[in-house]
């Protein structure tokens, strides 16, 4: 039932949070990380991200994040949704949902799976800032 998804229009955690929960009546713990862009970045403010991906493998490679922290963590479910493309400050580039029967490992598996995401997607993030500059962001 989870998924993991590259998207280029805006994400919506509370529906997101909505359709992972629906119907799960073990669940008794939901973590979600929700990424947002923020202003300031490195002393500098910002003005807007751009995520380049590589699609294709992207979109596995969060699979096997979510497929493994289910395996890792014995998680009822999870759920990974990046954005790609321009995004403004304020906007959601990243949703990760953790389901579970109790809230610690939801909480150990969602900071896990986030950790992963920026190690070992293939998708880069520059930053554009209001003094004219950009520079490109690694992961971690």
């Amino acid at each position: 039932m989870g998924f993991s998804r590259i998207v280029r229009e805006p994400i919506d955690p509370g529906k997101l949070v909505g359709e992972a929960t629906a119907g799960r009546e073990r669940v008794g713990g939901t973590v979600a990380f929700i990424g947002i862009v923020r202003r300031f970045s490195r002393g500098k403010e910002v003005s807007k991200l751009y995520y380049e991906v590589y699609e294709e493998m992207a979109e596995d490679v969060l699979e096997e994040i979510r497929l493994e922290c289910l395996e890792k963590f014995g998680l009822i479910d999870a759920f990974i949704v990046h954005r790609v493309g321009e995004l403004k400050v304020g906007e959601v580039s990243l949703v990760v949902i953790a389901l579970d029967e109790r809230r610690a490992k939801a909480f150990k598996a969602a900071a896990w799976m986030v950790d992963e995401v920026k190690r070992r997607a293939p998708i880069w993030k520059k930053e554009y800032y209001t003094d004219g500059t950009a520079q490109w962001i690694s992961g971690h």
